[in-house]
């Protein structure tokens, strides 16, 4: 279960800190920072079976898709074959933004947050 404060968060906000997870970066607000940094944690922690999953399935299912799509094209069913390919285009696309398929993305972006909060935490030790 992903965190509290990122259920809090808007859906428009859900979607930043997926993205700019799956990127490797952050957001310099602190408390986004703080929100990633909980939900970077969360994707770590989880096993690496669940991480293969959630990375291969998707390709897997994209390809078997692009596959079934041929003899559609074969048949003249073009509908279907756009169809096909069009579910086949949103699971790669699906595996370019989740955050559970780059691990080395989430780890840079915990790394650069963690860095957003000492540095607003010590510029606050300095106004006070």
């Amino acid at each position: 279960m992903l965190p509290t404060k990122f259920h809090q968060l808007s859906s428009y906000e859900r979607f930043r800190v997926f993205r700019l997870l799956a990127k490797g970066e952050t957001e310099n607000d602190p408390e986004l920072a703080g929100v990633m940094l909980e939900t970077a944690d969360h994707f770590r922690s989880q096993s690496r079976v669940k991480a293969v999953v959630f990375r291969w399935t998707p390709l897997v299912l994209a390809l078997l898709l692009t596959v079934a799509a041929l003899p559609a094209v074969v048949d003249g069913q073009v509908g279907m074959a756009f169809f096909l390919l069009f579910i086949a285009i949103c699971t790669v696309a699906n595996v370019m933004l989740n955050p559970w398929t780059r691990p080395r993305n989430v780890a840079r972006s915990a790394e650069a947050s963690r860095r957003v909060l000492a540095s607003t935490s010590s510029d606050q030790k300095v106004d006070g």
